[in-house]
């Protein structure tokens, strides 16, 4: 895992579970006192901690601490290699770090490029490799339908947040 992937990670160990009920297939969350969505070009870091309190409002029944990509924009080589990167780690870390009951955020300043980060991850994965894991995706609400599709045969249990 990239030192910017493990970073990220070590976001993740602030969340807490709580209680929000489990769902499989794709569903909607925007609730009122969701946090405002930062400014397209705001770090990583504070794009970090925004995919957090996502994960805090909205995975509470999950127990296990997430992991949280943010997904950089852009189509520079640096931006794509780290894309790469982190959809290997994805795929390579399901079983014996990502197991069922675990969770993964996934998100990001530019939504077309997250769109195709979970397009290019669903096409990766095989079926029902995912089974028992939720993944959040918070993303623009236009984009919901195609993560949705992208990562149907993978099994996940989708949570799809507005931003």
């Amino acid at each position: 895992m990239s030192r910017t992937g493990l970073y990220v990670c070590a976001l993740a160990v602030a969340l807490v579970g709580c209680n929000h009920p489990a769902s499989e297939g794709s569903t909607a969350n925007t609730p009122s006192a969701s946090p405002p969505k930062p400014a397209a070009k705001a770090d990583e870091s504070t794009w970090g901690n925004y995919l957090s309190e996502q994960g805090r409002l909205h995975g509470k029944d999950v127990s296990v601490r997430p992991y949280i990509y943010v997904i950089p924009g852009g189509d520079n080589v640096a931006a794509n290699d780290r894309r790469q990167n982190e959809t290997d780690s994805i795929v390579h870390g399901i079983g014996p770090i990502l197991k069922p009951g675990g969770m993964l955020i996934l998100g990001g300043a530019d939504s077309k490029q997250t769109t195709l980060f979970v397009t290019n991850l669903g096409k990766q994965l095989k079926a029902d490799a995912m089974k028992g894991i939720v993944v959040m995706v918070v993303n623009d609400i236009s984009e919901q339908t195609v993560d949705a599709t992208a990562l149907k045969p993978s099994g996940a249990a989708l949570r799809f947040v507005a931003m």
